[in-house]
């Protein structure tokens, strides 16, 4: 790889290298991550991106003659309004549809077709990202301007933010199923299973003025419990919720979680100060109907309880969601009920971070 370029940044509570000759990614990291001195990159996480040799086996059959970057086509959510109608077709929810997840014990790795081909060292702390040709020499003719925001989004959290995320809760941090929005007080955790209201609540807070820190997994500090970051930061919801909530227009197609849903733009506007926040509590989420939406003091034991309610197997890396919940649990805790009263739901979260 010629003309690479090494940069630091400094995620919260470490330090990462990123190496590439694509100077896009640098400016994606740059709206992730803070820079960081040279010096500091000693054990840092690394991250490069290199680009394929032509017609590499690894990513399948392509063309070279076509722009990589808008040649898919675009999926629309069946028997709804439509979204507003696009220039240039997005190829992002097609990449997302395409992309795979392999876990293993030293390492995982993340795979889109055609596109690029992601490794994370488990044991040395190197991700090494393989670009196919089409993609990279689409990216070095293009500037972020060019991009749309959502394909912006995604290479920089396929790319970057999640393989770093990966690293990050094996080092400082912890990693946590919950949402977490926060205000000018700090930041509330929003945990609860599968299906409880999480995302389409954090994405009624968003709407109402508040940052989001992520709507599925944040990360908590092993060694301060109260210090949060964003471990993906993004915000997708079903489609429904996004009619429930009005915002259905002002989303793009998305596809998480093994199913087709709506993204809320959150990577156009993002800087480093909007990934960290200091926990003031943490909502568990009980039923969501009858309303009026009500805060439900929980004593310790009974926290415990319903905190273990959002537990997926995913964040018990060094008994991680455990450690978490006695930690929490000490101070008490609360059960937000009666969520299906979205506004006042929204009202109380203001209160507790404004």
């Amino acid at each position: 790889m010629t003309d690479v370029t090494t940069r630091v940044f400094a995620p919260p509570g470490d330090f990462l290298a990123l190496k590439s000759s694509e100077p896009l990614l640098f400016e994606l990291a740059e709206k992730l991550w803070e820079p960081a001195a040279t010096g500091n990159a000693g054990n840092a996480i690394v991250i490069e991106v290199v680009r394929s040799a032509p017609r590499s086996k690894d990513f399948g059959e392509y063309r070279e003659d076509i722009d990589f970057l808008e040649g898919a086509g675009r999926v629309e959510a069946a028997a709804l309004p439509p979204p507003p109608p696009r220039g240039v077709v997005d190829p992002t929810f097609s990449f997302e549809e395409k992309q795979r997840w392999k876990h293993e014990v030293s390492e995982f790795r993340c795979e889109v077709p055609g596109a690029f081909d992601v490794r994370i060292d488990l044991v040395s702390a190197r991700i090494r990202a393989v670009l196919a040709p089409p993609l990279s020499l689409s990216l070095s003719k293009k500037s972020p301007s060019s991009l749309s925001s959502s394909l912006m989004s995604f290479l920089a959290r396929t790319l970057l933010e999640a393989p770093a995320a990966v690293l990050l809760a094996r080092r400082g941090w912890r990693a946590l199923h919950a949402g977490g929005v926060s205000g000018p007080k700090g930041a509330v955790v929003v945990r609860g299973g599968s299906g409880a209201g999480k995302s389409t609540l954090v994405a009624a807070a968003h709407a109402a003025g508040l940052t989001v820190l992520g709507d599925e997994s944040l990360l908590v500090a092993r060694v301060d419990p109260g210090a949060l970051a964003a471990s993906v930061r993004e915000l997708t919801l079903r489609a429904d919720s996004a009619v429930l909530l009005g915002i259905l227009a002002s989303t793009a197609p998305a596809f998480s979680g093994g199913e087709e849903k709506r993204r809320v733009e959150l990577f156009e506007g993002s800087n480093p100060g909007t990934r960290e926040a200091r926990r003031v509590t943490t909502l568990l989420l009980g039923p969501r109907a009858p309303g009026p939406a009500r805060l439900v003091p929980l004593e310790p034991a009974q926290f415990l309880l319903e905190f273990a309610k959002g537990e997926i197997p995913q964040e018990h890396v060094d008994g991680g969601a455990a450690s978490i919940a006695r930690a929490w649990a000490e101070a008490g805790g609360t059960r937000l009920d009666g969520a299906s009263d979205l506004a006042g739901a929204v009202s109380l979260l203001k209160g507790l971070v404004s």
